[in-house]
């Protein structure tokens, strides 16, 4: 089986549609990933089944699920999950944030040999990030425990965007003593194809000064990664 043949059968088993010009970026993607892993770590080692069934299938998954309008990537790393929504969502606003100068090189290599014009690229911690526009969502994958990672996206999250994190087996335990200005809403599970390892997309809202609770659902996708799950 091809790589395309893969992604387009995981893709339609998730019930997501994805054009021939979504397929042969998300092969642009494979390509670009192999020649830069040759200088720098993006995902660990991985062969282009593993990256299919474990990233790209994975971060396709929580499309469905996302609020429309822009997002914020942080910790983007090689565009997971970044990249996969805009490939899948070109219309979409998208930022990418990330504080390595050397990942921020391979996304930007990425928006233009894959043609993602409403892709932008920001090079800084997320805790110092004042985006130009107002975000719909934080989109969190494989970055840091739950409590770590509110402390970081406060800021975005204070404005009023809900953080989306996708989580791996061990997410219950990432719950436990939540900031008290902190709800979760709900939350789905999923699965990798071939594993049995539990997953989920966690929505999560902040309660700010005006003392509204501002959204942040739990929403199911089909298939996740963390970068060990």
């Amino acid at each position: 089986m091809t790589p395309i043949e893969r992604l387009a059968e995981g893709l339609a088993a998730a019930g997501i549609d994805a054009d021939a010009e979504a397929l042969g970026r998300l092969e642009g993607w494979l390509g670009l990933h192999q020649r830069w892993s040759r200088r720098i770590n993006l995902t660990g080692p991985a062969d282009a089944d593993e990256l299919i069934d474990r990233h790209l299938l994975d971060c396709a998954a929580v499309v469905p699920w996302l609020p429309p309008g822009p997002l914020v990537d942080v910790g983007s790393g090689a565009g997971l999950p970044g990249l996969v929504v805009a490939i899948l969502e070109p219309a979409r606003r998208m930022f990418l944030l990330d504080s390595l100068q050397r990942r921020c090189a391979f996304l930007e290599q990425a928006i233009v040999t894959l043609a993602l014009p409403n892709v932008s690229v920001v090079q800084a911690r997320c805790e110092q990030w004042q985006p130009p526009i107002r975000l719909a969502g934080v989109l969190a994958r494989a970055v840091a425990p739950l409590s770590k990672l509110l402390a970081m996206t406060a800021p975005l999250l204070a404005d009023g965007a809900p953080l989306l994190a996708m989580k791996g087996p061990g997410w219950r335990e990432e719950l436990v003593g939540l900031p008290a200005n902190v709800r979760l809403t709900g939350q789905d599970s999923y699965r990798l194809p071939g594993r049995d390892h539990e997953h989920v997309l966690l929505r999560l809202a902040m309660q700010v000064d005006d003392g509204q609770v501002h959204d942040a659902g739990v929403h199911a996708c089909g298939v996740h990664n963390e970068e060990g799950g």
